[in-house]
C-alpha cells in the first residue's frame, strides 16, 4: 500500500454519498506497498475501507470486484467490494476509480519463520484461494501485471544502469530459463500473499485474504514460493521447516503434485527475481521515492533470496 493520493473531508463526502453513506471520519492509513492509496473512513454508523487504485484501467478494477464476488462464492474468506447507488463497481476520486470494502476487524500477521502456526495459515489460505478459483476459466482472470514479457521490459529499462550492474544478467538468466521449462499446475494464484494481505484474529485464526488485484491465472506452486519467500526467510536463508509447515497447511485444501514440489525452487528463484526486478522499477529508479520506502522495500532483499536459491 502507498499514499499517492490525499482526500480531503469533502473528497470523501463526496465520494461516499455516492453509496448512500454519510461520511463521519476519515483517516489515512499507513503506507506499506508502492500501490493504492488507502484510507479508512467511519460512515453512517460503520468502519469502511476506501482504495483509490493508482495507475489502474477501469476494466482491470472492474476485473478485480468481479474476480472477488466469485471467490466469495466458491469460500473464500475476503471481503466484498461494495457497490455504488447506481449498481457501479467503483467511484472516483478525480480520474482515478475507488473501490469500497466493509472494514474487517483483525491484526496483520506477523511472519515469524520459527513459528509453524504463522505460517500454516499462510498455506490454508492459499489452498482455499486456489481450490475456490478451480473452475474459473483462464478468459475471465484479469491479465498478469508481472507477466514473463512485463518483467522482461522492466529488465530492460535498468539493464545498462551501473548500479545494477552486478545483477541485471543473473535476473536476465532466471527469466530466460522460466520460459524454457515446463509450467507446473497452473489456475488462479494470488501473486501477493504477503503478511500485510493476510488478516488474522487474536487467536491467529484466519479472518480474510486481502488484495487480489494482482490476482491472475499463475502456477499455483508459484504463489507458494511467493510466500515462501515472504514467510519463510530469516534474513539468511529459508526455514525450510517452515515450508514445509506451510505445504501440510496447503495440502488441507488442495494436494500438491510431485511435479509442483519438483519445480518450488525453480519458481522460489523465479518469485525472488521478480520481487527484485519491481522493487528496483518501482522504487529504485523513480526520483521522487520516500527514503523509508526504500528502506523498507530494498530491492537487495530479494536480490539475496536468489542468491540463496540458486545455490539450493
Amino acid at each position: 500500500m502507498a499514499l499517492l493520493t490525499r482526500l480531503t473531508h469533502q473528497d470523501a463526502h463526496a465520494i461516499l454519498e455516492g453509496y448512500g453513506l454519510l461520511l463521519e471520519t476519515i483517516v489515512a492509513l499507513p503506507a506499506k506497498g508502492t500501490v493504492n492509496s488507502n484510507f479508512r473512513v467511519r460512515a453512517s454508523g460503520a468502519n469502511w475501507f476506501l482504495r483509490v487504485n493508482e495507475g489502474k484501467r477501469d476494466d482491470d478494477v472492474v476485473a478485480e470486484a468481479e474476480l472477488v464476488a466469485r471467490l466469495r462464492a466458491g469460500g473464500l474468506p475476503t471481503p466484498e467490494v461494495v457497490k455504488t447507488r447506481d449498481g457501479d463497481w467503483f467511484s472516483r476520486a478525480g480520474s482515478k476509480p475507488v473501490t469500497l470494502f466493509p472494514w474487517l476487524e483483525g491484526y496483520e500477521a506477523d511472519p515469524r519463520p520459527d513459528d509453524a502456526s504463522t505460517v500454516r495459515v499462510v498455506g490454508r489460505a492459499l489452498g482455499i484461494l486456489h481450490r475456490s478459483g478451480n473452475q474459473l476459466q483462464v478468459a475471465a482472470l484479469p491479465r498478469n501485471h508481472y507477466s514473463l514479457d512485463e518483467l522482461e521490459r522492466r529488465l530492460t529499462s535498468f539493464a545498462s544502469d551501473v548500479r545494477f550492474s552486478d545483477i541485471a544478467p543473473s535476473l536476465g538468466d532466471e527469466l530466460i530459463r522460466a520460459r524454457r521449462r515446463s509450467a507446473p499446475p497452473s489456475g488462479l494464484i494470488h501473486q501477493d500473499l504477503f503478511p500485510d494481505n493476510l488478516l488474522v484474529d487474536s487467536s491467529g485464526g484466519l479472518v480474510a485474504v486481502l488484495d487480489l488485484e494482482q490476482a491472475t491465472f499463475g502456477s499455483f506452486v508459484y504463489d507458494l514460493a511467493v510466500s515462501a519467500n515472504a514467510w519463510c526467510w530469516n534474513g539468511q536463508r529459508i526455514c525450510e521447516p517452515a515450508v514445509e509447515a506451510m505445504f501440510a497447511a496447503y495440502e488441507q485444501e488442495r494436494s500438491l503434485t510431485s511435479a509442483e514440489r519438483n519445480a518450488f525452487v525453480d519458481e522460489a528463484r523465479l518469485a525472488a527475481a521478480r520481487f527484485t526486478i519491481t522493487r528496483i522499477t518501482d522504487v529504485f529508479l523513480p526520483a521522487n521515492v520516500d527514503e523509508d520506502l526504500r528502506r523498507r522495500k530494498d530491492w537487495r532483499e530479494y536480490a539475496d533470496r536468489l542468491a540463496y536459491w540458486q545455490g539450493a
